[in-house]
């Protein structure tokens, strides 16, 4: 009876070791005194379930693994604070340590100096034997429990805490875990594979390395979701950053009647590199920018900001526009370690007089609309990319509008939308849709031909950001007469 106390006392310990990672790990709910008190009658009852077991058979582990192992899960669940899942997570970690530590080293150490030492004549399960191994748990639990606040705790609250503390995903591996090691005790000792058995040593230590390795994948994967997630935060935070950079009330100018302005992007990823912009450069001159950064995600994103906040600054009333994108070259030029380039069009109407200056660094040809009949490509000369090359001279082109007239500008998105047979939407295509829907204003007109792209691309992956933009000029402004 002696040796049952003995061994009931030595599993239960792990139970104990596993409690306490758990509850230096998890939030608490309850003052220390109301836990120190559940916690004892969990042990109480968890050893006394152990040694019940094991007083029917010494060699039956059932209690001793899974059923310590789901009284801690228990008990967890309803002393701390943290989501169920995270309790559950925790406790069934802190069992498979515990499993780990004592299969590894508690019962590899004890095989290999219980004979050298004498404490095994007849069985492991001698009193001195039990004794020397409840003392080696001591000291393998204590040195553990330093090694995991040390190293450990910290590292899963983070983890916990990138993960919104939803970790379901991770649960059935560490059933299984937990569970396997019952599993593999119980086949070991149905084919009499005990403690003081020469094969015993290094059949656990094999298990253990596989577990070990089995908890390193676990708690990797777990990281790697929670950076994932974290990203994904991240990302659509500079999603909502890059959308609030871009005009998107609309109507923008409701109290003018002179012209309607829409415009949309969609990018590709998270953030993308294409902008667009119109803003008033003064009272009787409007400005439409569209735009498209090298690459994509982030870097584009970020470059894009840069070229955008140019652009505008240096759009000044009177200024000619070729001057404007020739200095944001060169600014653009010294700050571009990696190589990164803008085909930009900026154009500015003048609302009295219909004249629309323009400058193209590189972009797509714009389509134009005269008096509402069609759209037609006004095929101007473009120059060249933004960042592409210090030194770059770019020149102001004109063109008149008139009362009833609309510009359609965009990006190689656009024309470039791929379908599933790898053909592209084309110029042809864009010009169809729009020539078709001429008499659209221009917030309806860009939802008109973004229907025809999502309808010519059906299922097919977005490779690039779209974005479109349409100025109608609707009536003449009135010149104040001073």
């Amino acid at each position: 009876m002696a040796s049952v106390a003995l061994w009931s006392f030595a599993v239960f310990m792990a139970s104990v070791f596993a409690g306490l990672l758990t509850g230096i790990t998890l939030t608490p709910r309850y003052k220390g005194s109301v836990r120190a008190l559940f916690w004892t009658i969990g042990a109480v009852a968890g050893y006394i379930l152990a040694f019940v077991s094991y007083s029917v058979n010494l060699y039956n582990d059932a209690v001793g693994i899974l059923g310590l192992s789901g009284l801690v899960c228990i008990v967890s669940q309803f002393l701390y604070k943290d989501s169920w899942s995270t309790k559950l997570s925790i406790a069934l970690m802190a069992c498979l340590i515990a499993n780990v530590c004592t299969f590894m080293f508690c019962g590899t150490a004890d095989t290999l100096l219980g004979p050298i030492l004498g404490f095994i004549r007849e069985s492991p399960y001698d009193i001195p034997n039990l004794i020397f191994f409840i003392a080696i748990k001591i000291v393998v639990y204590a040195v553990f429990s330093v090694l995991y606040v040390r190293f450990l705790r910290k590292t899963l609250h983070r983890t916990i805490e990138a993960v919104g503390g939803k970790m379901v995903v991770f649960l059935p591996a560490l059933f299984i875990s937990v569970i396997g090691f019952y599993v593999i005790n119980l086949v070991s000792n149905g084919v009499g594979i005990y403690p003081d058995s020469h094969w015993f040593f290094l059949l656990y230590i094999t298990v253990c390395v596989i577990f070990v390795i089995e908890f390193w994948m676990i708690f990797y994967s777990i990281n790697q979701s929670a950076k994932t997630i974290r990203t994904t935060a991240e990302l659509n935070v500079a999603t909502n950053i890059q959308k609030s950079m871009l005009p998107c009330i609309f109507p923008a100018f409701p109290e003018r009647e002179e012209f309607d302005v829409f415009a949309a992007m969609e990018p590709a990823k998270e953030v993308g590199g294409d902008f667009y912009d119109f803003f008033m450069v003064d009272e009787r001159h409007l400005a439409v920018v569209a735009a498209d950064v090298s690459g994509k995600g982030v870097p584009a994103a970020l470059f894009m900001v840069i070229g955008k906040t140019l652009i505008k600054d240096h759009t000044q009333p009177g200024r000619d526009l070729g001057e404007v994108f020739t200095e944001v070259n060169n600014l653009l030029c010294e700050s571009n370690s990696e190589g990164m380039f803008i085909t930009a069009f900026e154009g500015v109407l003048d609302l009295v007089t219909g004249e629309f200056r323009f400058v193209n660094a590189g972009h797509e040809i714009p389509f134009v609309c005269k008096r509402g009949d069609t759209f037609l490509p006004h095929r101007i000369k473009a120059g060249f990319v933004l960042a592409g090359m210090e030194g770059i001279r770019y020149r102001c082109g004109a063109m008149q509008l008139e009362a009833g007239d609309k510009f359609f500008q965009y990006t190689d998105g656009v024309t470039e939308a791929t379908n599933k047979k790898n053909e592209l939407y084309g110029m042809e295509r864009l010009g169809a849709v729009l020539r078709k829907n001429a008499a659209l204003p221009p917030s309806e007109l860009l939802s008109a031909v973004k229907e025809d792209i999502d309808l010519f691309v059906g299922g097919a992956e977005q490779f690039d950001d779209i974005t479109m933009l349409c100025l109608e000029y609707k009536k003449q402004m009135k010149e104040e007469i001073r």
